[in-house]
């Protein structure tokens, strides 16, 4: 019995977010075709489409965070917070 090892490249392509990104926009100018530049780019089609898919929902997904610091305040009369009245229109009770 002979074994014989394969060695080459990997099947697979990693694709740097940079790299979809480019790719993603290129789809979005107006007459261009996904199938066009994803040949152009070696890709397959259909990825490019999950990554349009992933590029819209990501917008709404995913949470950007910002640092915070929180630091004790000492509260006077003057410094009392505001309140809106009850009766403004855009304070509503949500149940």
């Amino acid at each position: 019995m002979r074994v014989e090892v394969l060695g080459g490249l990997e099947r697979r392509q990693r694709w740097s977010q940079d790299d979809k990104a480019r790719i993603v926009e290129e789809t979005l100018a107006p007459g261009a075709k996904v199938t066009e530049v994803a040949r152009r780019n070696g890709v397959a089609a259909s990825l490019v489409f999950t990554w349009r898919r992933q590029a819209r929902t990501s917008e709404q997904v995913a949470p950007s965070f910002t640092p915070v610091q929180i630091a004790a305040v000492a509260a006077s009369a003057e410094e009392t917070p505001k309140l809106l009245p009850t009766v403004d229109g855009r304070v509503r009770s949500v149940a």
